[in-house]
């Protein structure tokens, strides 16, 4: 049984009587006076786990401390704080009178969450949610180790990933072999990347040859481009083949109209429609952008004679974005994202509370929260060991389930859309449970 994380009907509020709510420990922007209705539905327990270290037995009156690492101050403090809005949400929603998160500030500096996270230790963390990026999350991690309390990080980056050390974030291997999959159950076999050359480009080029290679299928072409860069022209040419592709269509024109039968007549008319012959060695292709370089990038991509309508295109969880789903040459792509019906009763619950949608982010916060706020329901000895943070059972968050893998990754079940006229639809729903693991 997957344990569920959304909220129970029995919610508390912060404030109010001493001792009647859980604690948020250190000041932060004002909750609304009552929470938010919470959504319906019991708590499922997770199955009880040895630790790894039996915890040490805890006093009567303590609380259980948790610390949440967020960049409250500097460029990133908008994300940071809707981070911390949603884990508010699941104190509501969650936690019990005992439990007390305690936010502390990292900053714009990445070292600077070294810092916070050896004082939250010194505070009594049991457990450490955040921080947000793989550079501080590297400096947390030693300190973390050294004290023994896992970290259940909102970075994406693969690479932070250690045992004990978890990222929640979405992961490009989760999303690419979701939709490579569900591609190559619809006939597809051979694929392409093009890809801007950062830390996520790459990882998403690599996940798309392990992807490939596990479903039987192959990738024929690969190719990474200057992010920096506004013009897709030549780039675009290259990877469409498009000057080999005209001149055999030259050739193939200059062949047919040295004869006079009406086959080739017929033929050559055809020829004269068209921009190129040849079909290309791909059957979709990967974009793992986002943004204007997208929109930039996908119709110089089809005035290369890359037809949508003939080669599938292919996203991640960037993908997840109105505007991306109204751009006409990406029209019949694919990509996997969270279950958006799942995901739904929470950003509307969220901007009652806050006034403005959540990014897509801030769900990790809230399934952070309540994660270990479910986990300590036991006062006395709350579990956080490695055995019961990687039930392989996962659980259900505001995201659609997820699980924590003994190495630190995560995985999620995704569903698979499909964007067309500005429209997103699900072709593939997102799973309900997970399959055992395989060692």
């Amino acid at each position: 049984m997957v344990p569920v994380l959304a909220g129970c009907g029995g919610s508390r509020g912060i404030g109010g009587e001493a001792g009647g709510g859980p604690a948020l420990a250190t000041p932060a922007p004002a909750a609304p006076a009552t929470p938010p209705p919470a959504v319906q539905g019991p708590l499922s327990t997770v199955p009880a786990a040895p630790a790894l270290i039996p915890p040490p037995v805890r006093a009567p009156d303590a609380k259980v401390r948790i610390a949440i690492l967020l960049p409250l101050s500097g460029p990133e403090a908008r994300i940071g704080q809707a981070l911390l809005n949603a884990a508010q949400l699941a104190l509501f929603d969650v936690a019990d009178a005992d439990f007390e998160l305690r936010p502390y500030d990292t900053g714009g500096d990445p070292m600077e969450a070294g810092t916070v996270a050896q004082q939250a230790l010194s505070d009594g963390a049991e457990i450490i949610l955040g921080p947000l990026f793989a550079a501080a999350t590297t400096a947390v991690a030693p300190h973390a180790h050294q004290a023994g309390v896992p970290v259940l990080s909102f970075s994406n980056d693969e690479a932070v990933a250690d045992r004990g050390i978890f990222v929640l974030g979405f992961l490009p291997r989760d999303q690419v072999s979701r939709v490579v999959r569900y591609a190559t159950a619809q006939g597809l076999s051979r694929y392409a990347a093009l890809a801007p050359d950062t830390p996520y480009g790459r990882a998403v080029t690599r996940a798309l040859q392990d992807s490939a290679q596990s479903a039987g299928a192959s990738v024929v072409r690969s190719r990474l481009y200057d992010p920096a860069t506004s013009d897709f022209t030549q780039i675009a040419r290259q990877f469409a083949d498009y000057d080999q592709r005209r001149r055999a269509l030259a050739a193939e024109k200059a062949r047919l109209a040295g004869r006079d039968d009406e086959a080739s007549r017929r033929a050559l008319a055809r020829l004269e429609r068209m921009e190129t012959v040849e079909d290309l060695p791909y059957q979709a292709v990967l974009l793992p952008d986002a943004g204007q370089r997208l929109r930039s990038l996908a119709p110089m991509l089809a005035y290369f004679d890359i037809d949508h309508r003939k080669v599938r295109m292919l996203g991640t969880t960037l993908w997840d974005d109105a505007s991306i789903a109204g751009e006409p040459t990406l029209g019949g792509g694919w990509y996997a994202a969270p279950a958006a019906d799942v995901r739904a009763t929470f950003e509307n619950r969220y901007q009652q509370a806050f006034g403005t949608r959540p990014p897509l982010v801030a769900g990790l916060a809230y399934d952070a929260t309540a994660l270990v706020a479910l986990l300590s329901r036991d006062r006395e000895q709350p579990d956080f060991s490695l055995e019961t943070l990687t039930s392989p059972e996962g659980f259900a968050g505001v995201n659609g389930i997820f699980r924590l893998k003994p190495d630190g990754l995560n995985e999620r079940g995704l569903a698979v859309y499909e964007i067309n006229n500005g429209q997103r639809r699900v072709i593939d729903p997102a799973p309900q449970s997970f399959q055992p693991l395989i060692n």
